[in-house]
């Protein structure tokens, strides 16, 4: 659950990122892009906390 917040925290920090330098524009599956962003950093944690 909190590797999953942590996904969460950082699509929306990557967002704010990325509308600030004008990356944002420039997507065309914006949807996609946040959630593969933050399931890529959930599962990251979750490895690097769970992992072997």
């Amino acid at each position: 659950m909190v590797c999953g917040l942590i996904g969460v925290a950082v699509a929306v920090g990557l967002r704010v990122v990325f509308l600030l330098t004008g990356i944002d524009a420039n997507l065309s599956f914006r949807l996609f892009t946040y959630v593969a962003l933050g399931v890529i950093t959930a599962l990251t944690v979750w490895t690097l906390v769970f992992g072997p």
